[in-house]
């Protein structure tokens, strides 16, 4: 029976791109006795009886032709060469001659025929290929996630099984494995008796099996600098337990790593780097530099520490594919047929594939890129040809035949470190070095997800502030303390989870049980990962507060006392929110709250409790506290007003805090009634504070003005293409529902696929109201993409910062969509800082060639300065960003507007653009959160801007110890000496030691003064986790720490 295909190839065709591999080496073609044949030059050698060396030179027939029987060879002066003839792969003949070692000229003939085909038989490498068998771990994609981790834990049992079969083979050719994610071993060791694991430890020992550093593959722009080092921490626990040391780390799929990752993997003793970058259609990293990018390089950070990086990635081979895609995972005859012309290809083109590789997108631009250079090579291979691949043992059986057959190629089954132990030894200091941030590619899909990537981040903070309260109750004499630390763990990991890169199913839009098409169950899970971290970063925080609040006394005649602490290193004057309970005070109690510092009674707002029938009954207090110490806090005092009550215009209040809107909004108002009493104002539109004027543009549906008042300088651009804060929304012409279908979407100047583009239309007014701490405006609109977008600026009394909240309204789409909010500052060329991970990148900053040029994942902040004036923009919720024109979101990333503003920065919120691996659609209602502040200078404005705007909020801490007249009115814990040096946190390691992580924005190195306000009998250097780097001289609780460029440090206080 005859089968007809209904589609005669696809992007996936690997036949095809294995065809265009042969014939980019052919030597020669001609024809030889009616026989039409290829000639191609193999970097095959074979040791030949009298011990020297012969080389391969392959003979095809092609177009239906037969290779001829008998086969001669000639050298340019007409002499026969000594020729073994051998049978090669698919009807093929290898004929094998004598290595040369310069190019000589050839002629195969026929016996006696004056005729032939004329090739160059040119030296060959002496290849060595260490080939490293991995599982690329996908948590979820090919199958739910529960599943795909059940089998990783099966695939470590097989290794062992094929470590066994193999002991007795030659050393090269034994089954190895490497565990590409950390995170499988763990799971597993816990999941098997002790006899087993102590079996397998002891391979990795025996370098049979290799432990890798890092738990799992990640956004590392969406981890948070203390996060990037958690990382590490699962490594640390094992080598401690078993006893193994993690020299090398692997990142597979995700073209690119923020800047902090190398600070993180050589602090946690980590050499080696393996990455493997896959484009995915999405990446045209050879368009911007990458294609200078060497495999083999030395990656530095501003820091001076480094990682070795071994560097795979779509155009070398479908990036972690490129074993299977030369037949590793099928059997010998397919190697040895693929490897050779691989080789000559490597060593001979800028890429060995000249194309057709899936996900490579643009490959038909010019490449001017060197062919690789050396002999010693790294080549990763898989089970099979897919992720999450099983351990086989075809491969081994593959590399004992071929080790058998020839000479060189030599292959062998390696680790990672097995590679870069070599190549250091054959290339030192040849290795070229190249700094700087490694923009991911593939960031963008994390807009994909905006509602539970925002709760990941404010995950974040709260598991780094729960840490420093409950080590602050630790300091002031609370047990368990260390508990705090060590239960941080969990928050970490859910976040980690969230932030690993498997986003979805291979079809995220399907609802199926099982396989890739279980999109929506893997997206409950995934979705669960930023829940859990959230939730139960919550949970740690409210324990450990009570923890704290029960080693602070209480002072007598108040109806409640409570420490608003600080967790940042400068002191703030910030706006606290306090629950007051109703069980403290009455609800119609009129209270006063007071400095416990001074005695005075400091104005106050009050808010309603929200959900009310379903919380604890109580009221909310806003109250602006002046001059907060770093890392410490500043006591209020809540008393009851004798004889006092509400009277009826409060209970009006009141009741209108929680009452009806009868428009159906959910915000509990009437915005008949409060846009009418805003327009009785006399300028509704303008916001002014001490520090800021801020004028709405109600027609934009934007900010006109923001004016720095001590300076009388417009921070807005006067003829920006968009307003301030106003809202973008795009949709495009591509269609959703088709895997990949982004993947093979390429764009142009033409940017036919932007199906439209919309700006809100005009806003009405809902409100404007001052209070004691703030003046306040609330306006709305509704724009294409979005049920409504309500936005409220905040000005606090006394505070140069405009915060900015959008509450975003949208509903799920398939249509492929973006939006952005727009922010044009008014410079002409500013100084620019972004916030990565563990660093910074910007103006002037150093990045690895191939890095994305178009956008960008910051972690919190921006920041610009010109002429004496610097402005800082800060986001809480959204971390994508694009600077100075908005990109069509397909390869290359054309710009779509027509001249780029050189200080705008546009917040990507959120969209849809992939078609595999992260959601399809997504509807939500949440705020975006955003704060804009000034100052003379940049230094520190970034972090302090950002917390100030919600990252690290003032937390009011309920003072529950003993009552006393000697109660503390304020408390410092610790003092960070230089303002561009950051406190990330503080932990309790251990029982008696207190460690505080840091973080500087300098970029220079800075001998950071660091003062512990707390009895200490030493002090330390230290990693992020704890382990003593060196001994520091401390005089009176304060010692000095060198804290590099842009880079971490840590102090470790033992009590």
């Amino acid at each position: 029976m005859t089968t007809r295909a209904l589609v005669r190839t696809t992007d996936w065709d690997n036949d095809r791109i294995r065809d265009s591999l042969r014939d980019s080496v052919v030597s020669a073609e001609g024809a030889l006795g009616g026989a039409e044949l290829r000639l191609t030059v193999e970097p095959l050698m074979r040791r030949s009886d009298a011990g020297g060396l012969l080389q391969s030179l392959r003979v095809d027939a092609v177009r239906g032709s037969r290779v001829p029987d008998t086969l001669t060879v000639r050298s340019a002066a007409g002499a026969e060469l000594p020729a073994e003839r051998i049978a090669g792969p698919d009807g093929s003949v290898r004929l094998l001659l004598p290595a040369v070692d310069e190019p000589q000229r050839i002629t195969v003939a026929l016996p006696g025929g004056a005729d032939g085909i004329d090739v160059t038989l040119t030296p060959q490498r002496e290849w060595t290929i260490h080939l490293v068998h991995h599982s690329h771990l996908d948590i979820g994609y090919t199958d739910p996630q529960g599943h795909v981790l059940a089998e990783h834990l099966s695939f470590l049992d097989s290794c062992l099984e094929l470590t066994e079969a193999t002991d007795d083979w030659e050393p090269e050719s034994r089954f190895r494995w490497c565990v590409e994610s950390l995170w499988s071993f763990k799971q597993w060791a816990e999941a098997r008796p002790r006899e087993q694991v102590d079996a397998f430890v002891r391979r990795v020992r025996e370098g049979r099996i290799e432990l890798t550093a890092m738990p799992f593959n990640l956004h590392t722009e969406t981890c948070s600098t203390d996060e990037l080092h958690e990382l590490l921490g699962l490594a640390h626990q094992i080598r401690d337990e078993y006893g193994v040391d993690f020299t090398s780390a692997m990142q597979t799929d995700v073209p690119g790593s923020v800047v902090g990752l190398v600070d993180a993997l050589s602090d946690a003793g980590v050499k080696y780097l393996s990455v493997a970058h896959n484009w995915a259609g999405r990446s045209v990293p050879h368009l911007v530099g990458g294609e200078k990018l060497p495999r083999l390089f030395r990656w530095r950070a501003p820091s001076g520490k480094s990682v070795l990086v071994w560097m795979t990635d779509t155009p070398h081979g479908l990036a972690y594919m490129e074993g299977p895609l030369l037949g590793f995972d099928t059997d010998y005859s397919s190697v040895d047929d693929l490897l050779p012309a691989y080789l000559t290809s490597l060593a001979t083109h800028p890429y060995p594939y000249r194309g057709g590789v899936f996900g490579w997108a643009m490959d038909e631009n010019e490449i001017k890129r060197e062919p690789y250079p050396w002999d010693v090579l790294h080549l990763r291979v898989q089970g099979k040809f897919g992720d999450n691949a099983p351990p086989r043992r075809v491969i081994a059986d593959t590399v004992r035949r071929w080790n058998e057959t020839w000479a060189y190629p030599q292959l062998r089954l390696s680790r990672n470190e097995d590679f870069f132990t070599d190549a250091e030894a054959r290339l030192g200091d040849r290795i070229q070095t190249f700094e700087g941030d490694w923009t991911d590619w593939w960031v963008d899909g994390v807009g994909s997800g905006a509602h539970p990537l925002s709760m990941a981040r404010t995950a974040q903070s709260t598991v780094a502030d729960a840490q420093t309260l409950g080590t602050f109750a630790g300091v002031l004499g609370a047990s368990g303390a260390a508990d705090d630390t060590r239960d941080a763990a969990g928050v970490y990991e859910a976040v980690s989870l969230f932030d690993e890169h498997t986003w979805g199913a291979g079809d995220p839009w399907t609802h199926g049980h099982d396989h890739g098409h279980s999109g929506e169950q893997q997206w409950h899970w995934k979705y669960g990962q930023a829940l859990r971290g959230h939730d139960d970063g919550n949970s740690l925080l409210n324990r450990a507060s009570a923890r704290l609040g029960q080693r602070l006394a209480r002072p007598s005649g108040a109806a409640a006392a409570y420490h608003v602490v600080n967790t940042c290193s400068w002191a703030r004057t910030e706006v606290a929110r306090i629950f007051l309970p109703e069980s403290s005070v009455p609800l119609e109690q009129e209270v006063t709250v007071h400095d416990a510092r001074t005695g005075a009674q400091l104005p106050h707002e009050e808010q309603a409790q929200v959900n009310d029938t379903h919380r604890d009954a109580g009221r909310f207090l806003l109250v602006r506290v002046v001059d907060v110490p770093p890392a410490g806090s500043v006591r209020l005092d809540v008393r009851a007003v004798p004889g006092g009550g509400t009277g009826p215009e409060e209970r009006e209040r009141v009741k209108d805090a929680t009452g009806w809107n009868p428009t159906g909004g959910t915000e509990r108002e009437d915005p008949a009634r409060t846009s009418a009493a805003a327009h009785a104002l006399h300028d509704p539109l303008l916001l002014e504070n001490e520090h800021l004027a801020v004028r709405v543009d109600l027609a934009g549906a934007c900010i006109a003005s923001v004016i720095d008042k001590s300076t009388g300088r417009e921070l807005v651009r006067a003829d920006a293409i968009t307003g301030f804060n106003a809202y973008i929304h795009d949709s495009y012409t591509t269609a959703g529902g088709f895997n990949h279908n982004s993947s093979r979407t390429t764009a142009s100047d033409r940017l036919e696929h932007l199906g439209r583009r919309s700006v809100a239309p005009p806003a009405a007014l809902i409100a404007r109201r001052t209070t004691v701490t703030a003046e306040i405006l609330t306006y709305e609109t509704r724009p294409a993409g979005a049920n409504r977008v309500r936005t409220t600026l905040t000005l606090p009394h006394g505070v140069g910062r405009l915060d900015i909240e959008n509450l975003v309204d949208k509903d799920a789409t398939m249509g492929k969509e973006s939006a952005y909010f727009a922010f044009p500052f008014a410079f002409e060329e500013p100084v620019v800082r972004m916030e990565a991970s563990g660093g910074a990148t910007g103006t002037g900053l150093p990045v690895v060639p191939g890095s994305a040029q178009h956008m960008r994942a910051i972690r919190r902040w921006v920041t610009l300065q010109e002429d004496g004036l610097a402005v800082a923009w800060a986001s809480q919720d959204a971390p994508l960003v694009q600077f100075g024109t908005i990109a069509l979101p397909y390869a290359p990333f054309p710009k779509s507007m027509d001249h780029e503003e050189p200080a705008t920065v546009y917040s990507w919120i959120h969209n849809n653009l992939w078609d595999t691996n992260f959601p399809s659609q997504q509807g939500f209602e949440f705020a975006f959160r955003y704060s804009v502040a000034c100052a003379s200078d940049a230094a520190g404005l970034g972090p302090r801007t950002a917390a100030g705007g919600g990252s690290r909020p003032l937390h009011a801490v309920r003072a529950r110890g003993p009552e006393s007249d000697q109660a503390p009115d304020t408390l410092t814990f610790a003092t960070v000496g230089d303002p561009r040096v950051r406190l990330v946190g503080a932990t309790t390691p251990s029982e008696g030691a207190v460690l505080l992580r840091l973080q500087s924005f300098a970029e220079e190195p800075v001998a950071c003064p660091v003062r512990a306000l707390f009895d200490v009998s030493s002090g330390h250097a230290a990693d992020y986790h704890g382990r003593i780097t060196g001994e520091l001289a401390v005089h009176d609780g304060e010692l000095t720490v060198e804290v590099p460029s842009f880079g971490t440090a840590a102090v470790l206080f033992r009590r």
